[in-house]
């Protein structure tokens, strides 16, 4: 009876190493009445569910200000 080989060049799933994630971090930001409703009108034109979002965008736009 013959002797099968096993295929031992397989990689071992403990040596992929993901990839670092950015730093995290959490800001908080008081902001009035007023400024709230403005952030609810923009987040119910462009369908935006989160705050966080529309956070994530705002500071995008002030990078690339500061870039030019």
């Amino acid at each position: 009876m013959p002797t099968l080989r096993k295929n031992r060049n397989k990689k071992l799933k403990s040596c992929v190493r993901p990839q670092k994630q950015d730093t995290l971090s959490v800001v908080t930001v008081r902001i009035s009445d007023e400024e709230k409703e403005r952030i609810d009108r923009i987040m119910n034109n462009w369908n935006i569910k989160r705050y966080s979002d529309v956070m994530r965008m705002a500071v995008q736009m002030l990078k690339t200000v500061q870039i030019q």
